[in-house]
């Protein structure tokens, strides 16, 4: 069991994203994830696998402001 990252992509410069927060929990970045989504005022996205490098997906989050969550394996 590793350590999880929170990463958000802005949408001027979505190839450079920023580390939000790191948890051994993903359940946990998967609900700050939701927050910061809200705070974006996009209620309704929703987390969805994206391929990943090494097996298990990574899980990605798509706000219509064009900002974009992603939680991967550390």
């Amino acid at each position: 069991m590793g350590t999880f990252r929170l990463l958000l992509a802005h949408p001027r410069n979505p190839d450079t994203p920023h580390l939000i927060a790191e948890h051994l929990d993903p359940g946990w970045l998967k609900q700050r994830g939701y927050e910061i989504a809200r705070s974006f005022g996009d209620a309704a996205a929703i987390w969805t696998a994206r391929p990943a490098d090494g097996g298990k997906p990574d899980l990605a989050l798509h706000c219509r402001t064009g900002h974009a969550l992603a939680i991967v394996n550390a």
